[in-house]
């Protein structure tokens, strides 16, 4: 996993000046930034016990890989002296410079929104890092909360690894508090009311009201992008890059897989509701053509994976998957990190046929050095209750 992590981080700075060659050559590399709202932000409010191993998980692999790309550039923490001295037009140039050449262009390359420096105190080194556009939340609704904590843990490492010492990032505006623009403090974690502030913002509470209006809000926006074209280029606020959606996968996966793994497959399941009523209303079918006829047109059209085949036997389905976005060009996983599609797919297999179905990864391409998976879908015999009475003349 650790590999796989490293591999994302160097292909993610490559992108800064390069065009990767490109990685699915049918769907190409960018996502509609609304699915990666749903498969990845979605989880986080729907279980919000995740949001604080997200944030720690994504600041410790941060730091850990992006200290070796600044060593690459010459970046060494000794250039940040000009923090401990009280010259904050000073410190904001220097963090500017590193904005324009370096992680600024990352975030748009990887469609995570228009990032820049609005203020230092060099002698605290309490920084706030603006972006507009963030692919965490954007255009999802007003539910008085602060809960890009990706964005958040990939900042707390940037910086840990910058001044080499233990740095933390909370949000003091979101767009999930009703904010245009999120604004991130980036600050020393030995200032103990920077800690209280950060851990406010990590324990995470949402109602199910609440959750109801993201799924609400996110269901409209999945139909109204099913009703545009795929534009030709991508845009920022519009297609996610999937080496960033992948590599926000793995680090939760290395972290804790179980939990992760779990909770993306429950949170699927979850929103397959949602997402049947869309298939039902955008392709006008009904049934178990949900599954074989408009899940397959789906995927595609969201350039999440390609479904090359439905086949259906006397004891389920078999679906055969190509270029899927969560493992497309990643190599040698020891975990599976398509949770949530599994958690999709068989909540609309269940819709579909009106039957109790289990989804188990048939094949992986891990396994088998195919270039496709496969998905068994199969039914599960409903237990019945024996009653009692009938209980008691068998033990007779």
């Amino acid at each position: 996993m650790k590999s796989a992590i490293k591999i994302l981080w160097q292909k993610m700075f490559y992108l800064v000046d390069n065009d990767l060659p490109v990685i699915r050559t049918t769907l190409g590399d960018y996502v509609n930034t609304v699915e990666i709202q749903k498969r990845l932000d979605y989880v986080v409010l729907y279980n919000p016990n995740i949001a604080r191993i997200e944030y720690q998980s994504t600041a410790n692999g941060t730091m850990e890989n992006v200290q070796e790309q600044h060593d690459k550039k010459g970046l060494e923490s000794k250039l940040f002296r000009n923090f401990n001295r009280r010259d904050p037009k000073q410190g904001l140039k220097i963090l500017k410079i590193l904005n324009r050449n370096i992680y600024g262009p990352l975030f748009r390359k990887m469609g995570k929104g228009y990032g820049a420096f609005r203020s230092i105190d060099p002698d605290s080194k309490q920084i706030t890092y603006e972006v507009k556009n963030c692919d965490e939340c954007l255009d999802l609704p007003d539910i008085d909360l602060k809960a890009c904590f990706y964005f958040s843990g990939l900042l707390a490492g940037i910086f840990s690894a910058l001044f080499n010492q233990s740095m933390g990032t909370y949000e003091s505006t979101c767009g999930t508090n009703g904010e245009t623009t999120c604004n991130y403090e980036i600050g020393n974690m030995r200032s103990i009311s920077f800690r209280d502030n950060l851990d406010k913002y990590l324990n995470l509470s949402i109602s199910d009201e609440k959750l109801y209006e993201v799924e609400t809000a996110l269901s409209e926006k999945i139909m109204e992008s099913l009703k545009t074209e795929t534009p030709a280029e991508p845009i920022v606020g519009t297609n996610s890059h999937i080496i960033g959606y992948q590599l926000r996968i793995l680090n939760n996966l290395e972290q804790n897989p179980e939990i992760f793994s779990e909770t993306y497959r429950k949170a699927g399941v979850r929103f397959s509701n949602r997402l049947a009523d869309i298939l039902k209303s955008f392709y006008q079918v009904d049934g178990e053509e949900l599954l074989t006829d408009a899940l397959p047109k789906y995927y595609k059209k969201q350039l999440l994976a390609n479904i090359d085949s439905v086949e259906k036997f006397l004891d389920g389905f078999m679906i055969t998957i190509f270029e899927a976005v969560d493992c497309a060009g990643v190599k040698n996983l020891d975990v599976k990190p398509c949770a949530f599609m599994r958690g999709e797919i068989e909540g609309i297999a269940n819709i579909a046929t009106g039957k109790h179905i289990r989804c188990d990864i048939h094949s992986c391409k891990y396994d088998t050095g195919e270039q496709f998976c496969q998905l068994e879908l199969s039914y599960i015999e409903e237990e019945k209750e024996i009653p009692n009475w009938l209980t008691e003349i068998e033990e007779q």
